[in-house]
C-alpha cells in the first residue's frame, strides 16, 4: 500500500510539472542572408516569413547604395520576393550594399549584397 500511495503522488507531482507547453518565438525570418549578383544578373529573390498567424507587413528599404533597387513591400509571407537592382547605376566592379528589413512587430533584420560589374 506504501508504495501505491508513493506512486500514486508521483504521477500527481509529475502532472502539475507538465514541460510540454510550447513557447512560439514570434519573429520574422530572412533567408538568404545574402544575395550575389554576378554579372548580368539583375533580380535575386529573398524569402521573407514569420512565425506565427498574427498579421504581417514588411518593407525593404536598401542601405548606403548607389544603386537604385525597385522599392519592396508586402503583407503577409512571400517565398519569392524579387529584389531587382538597375545595373545602369553600377559604377564600380564590385559593390556591397546591405538591405534592411522592417516589419510590423516582429523586428528588423538586414541582408548582405554584392553586384558583379
Amino acid at each position: 500500500m506504501k508504495y501505491i500511495l508513493l506512486i500514486a503522488f508521483a504521477g500527481i507531482f509529475a502532472a502539475c510539472n507538465d514541460n510540454s507547453t510550447t513557447v512560439i518565438q514570434h519573429e520574422m525570418v530572412i533567408s538568404p542572408k545574402t544575395l550575389t549578383y554576378a554579372h548580368g544578373v539583375s533580380t535575386q529573390n529573398l524569402s521573407i516569413t514569420h512565425t506565427c498567424t498574427c498579421p504581417f507587413s514588411w518593407y525593404v528599404n536598401v542601405l548606403d547604395s548607389t544603386l537604385v533597387f525597385k522599392d519592396t513591400s508586402g503583407v503577409g509571407d512571400y517565398t519569392q520576393v524579387p529584389i531587382t537592382i538597375d545595373r545602369t547605376k553600377l559604377s564600380a566592379d564590385t559593390l556591397h550594399v546591405r538591405l534592411q528589413i522592417t516589419s510590423n512587430g516582429y523586428g528588423t533584420d538586414t541582408v548582405a549584397v554584392t553586384v558583379l560589374k
